[in-house]
């Protein structure tokens, strides 16, 4: 049972980063977000992408070091083409120039096609706080859904991500999937030989399941709501329209989407606006304050302790794993292992 610190993990991934090709200063970005996603939780965003992005990378399908470039541009919008770069390098650079759009103009608008598996939103809708600006990020990817009332994958596990800023109190970071899951879920749990929970999955004839295995043989995600799953559904709409259509990068399910490299990657809806030129922003954080401690000190339901605003539970359980080190499955760390035995890398 592989535990290592965050620091082990970060030097390991970006050395087999730089071993396949990429520039320095991108493997660092690259294994920093994904050992974050471990730190806080999220492991399917992780360390468990090294060996897909590695492969991406020697099939020539991720392009380390290619130039980002915006494609059409106003004051306060822009398409971006990532030229098929790691989707990290390409996301920091497109909320970068939301932020610096919006400084002009209020709220700046980037639109990304051609940009690799992203990771999570999280890491490019926060970004906008240091500016105290709202950071909006969501992205769409290949088809792992199925539509409400459907049985066949037709739409991205499509995430909303939103980050709020605070006075005193901590942001508000509200980073979620359209579906129930994420996909990358499912390969965690296949991974580590675990069952899944019941309502996530459908096998191929559209039946309940809680084999991860039917993933891989066209099993379908079902959209979030459980019997108001059409309302997962509609914003998982609402997303493929924003950063499929809008972007330029194609819908999921579309035979546009599906000719792209890899899977197709992911397109990208990036939004910033700067609070301060809508409102007084020390007002509104004070406002933002008295929200978040009324709803936390509000009366609990039976069996609950505490309530938590969206990105608590993250921050806690990543100065637990700075502590305490990352727990990473041992068929993920043997393939890690191995990528570091062809590339000649050094890895604990």
């Amino acid at each position: 049972m592989p535990v290592l610190s965050a620091e082990k993990l970060r030097t390991t991934t970006a050395s087999i980063f730089k071993a396949l090709g990429a520039p320095e200063d991108e493997a660092g970005l690259v294994a920093n977000l994904l050992v974050e996603a471990n730190l806080t939780g999220h492991d399917s965003h992780g360390v468990i992408r090294v060996p897909i992005y590695a492969r991406g990378i020697r099939m020539g399908a991720v392009k380390p070091g290619a130039e980002v470039r915006v494609v059409r541009e106003t004051p306060s919008t822009a398409i971006v083409d990532g030229g098929w770069n790691f989707g990290q390098v390409v996301c920091t650079f497109a909320m970068d120039l939301c932020i610096q759009k919006a400084k002009q103009s209020i709220v700046g608008l980037v639109g990304v096609h051609h940009c690799q598996h992203a990771g999570r939103m999280n890491a490019y809708a926060e970004l906008a706080l240091k500016h105290d600006m709202i950071g909006v990020v969501s992205v769409n990817s290949n088809s792992y859904v199925a539509p409400y009332g459907g049985k066949t994958k037709q739409l991205g596990t499509n995430p909303l991500c939103f980050a709020i800023p605070a006075g005193e109190e901590p942001p508000m970071v509200l980073d979620m999937a359209t579906a129930v899951w994420a996909h990358g879920k499912i390969m965690v749990r296949a991974a580590r030989g675990e069952r899944l929970p019941e309502g996530v999955l459908l096998d191929i004839e559209g039946n309940p399941t809680t084999d991860p295995g039917w993933y891989a043989k066209g099993g379908a995600l079902l959209p979030f709501g459980g019997l108001v799953g059409y309302k997962g559904f509609g914003l998982s709409l609402l997303v493929e329209i924003l950063t499929g259509a809008l972007t330029e990068a194609g819908c999921s399910n579309s035979e546009e989407y599906r000719s792209r490299p890899f899977y197709g990657g992911n397109g990208v809806f990036m939004m910033a606006m700067d609070v301060g030129r809508l409102t007084d922003i020390d007002a509104f954080k004070r406002r933002v304050d008295d929200l978040f401690r009324t709803v936390k000190n509000s009366p609990k339901a039976p069996g609950f302790e505490e309530i938590l605003i969206p990105g608590e539970p993250e921050r806690r359980l990543r100065e637990k794993n700075l502590r305490e080190g990352i727990y990473v499955e041992e068929s993920t760390w043997n393939d890690i292992r191995k990528l570091g035995r062809e590339l000649k890398v050094e890895v604990p």
